[in-house]
């Protein structure tokens, strides 16, 4: 194999399979020496050249990076930020999103960009600025909290964002709050946020490893999955303004020179501070990935630079290694009562195949069946199963004893008289059974046999009395 692999076996614990009951035995691998515990494949980045300042390229299912730069390090994401804003809408609010909500004059009011940027003037992180994406939003006027969502993410609204911060948490300084705290349960540990928008603050800040992670968890919610990739959605009359269509603005999703099949999403950014910003996710039938650019320089860079790194993702090839040879490795159990060790062989290589560039943790375990002696040779006697840190089942391949083995004198012995003691359990019931009826049997006729007897006598007297008086 090219790999010493030497076997540490310690102590049999119980396990169950949907299956059958197991005892297994946890095994750890040596790997060239390195090391016991949980174990990583050897990974190989991706090799990429991107323009993005910083960058991270993931597996959505697992969350492993397939590749980085300058991914924790903290920059201005601008509008992606709104993806944060609508996974804690949609974590709190889920339920909600036909419940119609009233646009403020707090939350939709703007001023000039300096105004807004210049302390002095004590404006909150989270005031509109004139030019800045919006969806037209009026005091006073009232939509859905589903319609508002479509608008946050397809055309990147401002507006939106903070009328929905309010309906949440009651005020937008309060939302933002909730929102950094909420963020920090997911892993992200270099990011403030300030306004739910994503437009400049000095301090609103995130990496692209935390966008990544906030990203993650939104695409596991079905109604943001559909949302991203929608193309057009209907505004709908309200009690301010007549019926509208909301647009997509990423490009990767939608047709044009940048449009990329495999896109499903997810928010694109930009502000003067930032730069272009994208976080994109895109699935073929064998892998869901997600990137994240920040800190771009021009437009087309940022599409471009996705498809770059889409494309590396899903054409890397798969790497196979065998971890265990049926030529070379033996496993071996002591089953008690037996005459000798059983000796069990694979009929195939235990393989673990996975992506050069992602590093898959394992732990291998013998899974032995529940046996009883005698042990027949060929018999299938348990199996070696290579499994996930969250538990998913990596590999497995069946095992197979390799002599037939035969039962001490002393177990032969144990054993029948254990199938004694069980046959005279077994009988033990129909023998008292009987004797209850024998003796039920008995009583019955001493009882009714002399009250037989007694019944005869006095028709034998009466008759005699009867002759007499005749």
């Amino acid at each position: 194999m090219g790999i010493a692999i030497m076997l540490l076996i310690i102590n049999g614990l119980s396990c169950i399979s949907s299956r059958m009951k197991k005892r297994s035995l946890f095994v750890y691998i040596f790997l060239c020496g390195l090391g016991i515990g949980p174990l990583s494949a050897a990974s190989v980045p991706l090799s990429v050249d991107i323009s993005a300042s910083s960058a991270i390229l993931i597996n959505a299912q697992t969350g492993a990076v397939l590749y980085q730069k300058n991914a924790q390090v903290p920059m201005f994401p601008a509008s992606i930020t709104k993806i944060a804003t609508a996974l804690y809408a949609l974590e709190k609010k889920e339920h909600a999103l036909d419940e119609l909500i009233m646009a403020t004059a707090d939350a939709v009011g703007s001023v000039h960009p300096s105004i807004r940027r210049d302390p002095a003037r004590g404006h909150p992180p989270y005031r509109l600025e004139f030019g800045g994406t919006h969806m037209g939003l009026k005091t006073g006027e009232i939509l859905p909290l589903r319609t508002l969502l479509y608008g946050l993410m397809l055309e990147s609204a401002n507006d939106a964002a903070n009328v929905i911060a309010q309906y949440v948490s009651g005020s937008t300084m309060q939302f933002v709050e909730e929102l950094n705290l909420y963020i920090k349960t997911l892993g992200c540990t270099q990011t403030t946020f300030y306004a739910p928008h994503g437009l400049y603050h000095p301090e609103h800040k995130t990496t692209a490893r935390d966008m990544a992670i906030i990203t993650k968890r939104a695409l596991e919610i079905p109604f943001f999955r559909e949302m991203v990739k929608t193309l057009k959605y209907p505004r709908g009359t309200t009690n301010k303004q007549a019926d509208a269509d909301l647009f997509q603005h990423n490009a990767l999703v939608k047709q044009g020179k940048f449009h990329y099949p495999k896109a499903i999403g997810v928010k694109t950014g930009y502000t003067l501070s930032s730069g272009y910003t994208l976080v994109g996710a895109a699935e073929d039938e064998h892998r869901k990935l997600i990137l994240v650019l920040l800190g771009c320089s021009q437009l087309p860079m940022r599409y471009k630079d996705a498809i770059t790194l889409f494309e590396a993702g899903f054409n890397e090839p798969k790497v196979a290694r065998t971890l265990f040879s049926k030529q070379f490795d033996h496993f071996s159990y002591i089953l008690p009562g037996a005459k000798r060790a059983l000796i069990a062989d694979l009929e195939r290589d235990v393989i673990l195949q996975y992506y050069a560039s992602e590093e898959p943790d394992f732990t291998v375990a013998e899974c032995w069946n529940e046996l009883s002696l005698p042990i027949q040779e060929g018999q299938n006697v348990g199996e070696v199963v290579v499994r996930s840190p969250s538990g998913d089942i990596l590999a497995r391949e069946p095992l197979f004893s390799v002599h037939q083995i035969e039962g001490t004198f002393q177990y032969k012995l144990q054993g029948a008289w254990s199938t004694l003691k069980a046959q005279c359990r077994q009988y033990t019931g129909i023998f008292l059974a009987l004797i209850g009826c024998v003796f039920f049997g008995i009583a019955f006729y001493c009882f009714h046999h002399p009250f037989k007897k007694r019944i005869r006598k006095k028709v034998s007297l009466t008759k005699k009395i009867t002759v007499r008086t005749d």
